[in-house]
């Protein structure tokens, strides 16, 4: 039997398959990272392969978005395996329904909502079925709060950052200007000191 990848994990998680919405997987962002961990499929999602892990961290996340897509193969070939059934009908029903059934988990297979960013300019999809839609469209609007918040903070820290080094350059240029001007008062002290002796001498 096939666990669901998230069984144990935290986050939101999303069906694979149409045929197998019992098998999910886990996408998650948090202060640091983008976290998926999916399980692929293979035969229009029948059957679990395997299971795409990245942990990215959001410094190296871009490009996040949310497409449809459409396979017209596995479209047309469940359409007419869909027809095949329904042709079925009188002479076996339960072999058309059978077929029926098979026909619409391939058309449904082509129908897909893919969640896409980009690491490091390298492209990432996941793909999940098209009635998770909404479900990765609101994944994909925190996935972009949470990285336009971190983008602030870093923006904070290089701003913080840099006020304090011009704040350390002003404090040692105002100590070098006093350490100036009291090397300035030395070397005038032994002309000042030889004046002094000699006037009373004159007088």
């Amino acid at each position: 039997m096939v666990e669901s990848a998230a069984s144990n994990s935290k986050g939101d998680q999303f069906a694979v398959s149409l045929v197998t919405p019992w098998i999910k997987g886990t996408m998650d962002i948090d202060e640091s990272f983008l976290q998926i961990d999916m399980p692929n499929t293979v035969l229009f999602g029948m059957l679990p392969a395997g299971k795409s892990k990245d942990s990215t961290p959001l410094s190296g996340v871009t490009n996040v978005y949310t497409s449809n897509s459409y396979k017209i193969g596995a479209i047309i070939l469940g359409a007419l395996i869909v027809l095949l059934g329904l042709s079925m009908i009188g002479s076996s029903i339960v072999g058309a329904l059978i077929l029926i059934l098979i026909g619409v988990a391939i058309f449904g297979s082509g129908i897909k909502t893919t969640f896409s960013y980009e690491r490091s300019g390298i492209a990432k999809s996941i793909d999940v079925p098209f009635f998770e839609a909404n479900h990765v469209r609101e994944f994909e609007e925190k996935v972009l709060a949470r990285i336009q918040g971190f983008q602030d903070d870093r923006n904070v820290r290089m701003q913080t950052q840099k006020s304090m080094a011009q704040s350390r350059e002003n404090a040692q240029a105002i100590v070098d200007a006093v350490k100036g001007q009291a090397g300035r008062a030395k070397s005038t002290e032994p002309a000042s000191s030889w004046l002094n002796g000699l006037l009373p001498k004159l007088w």
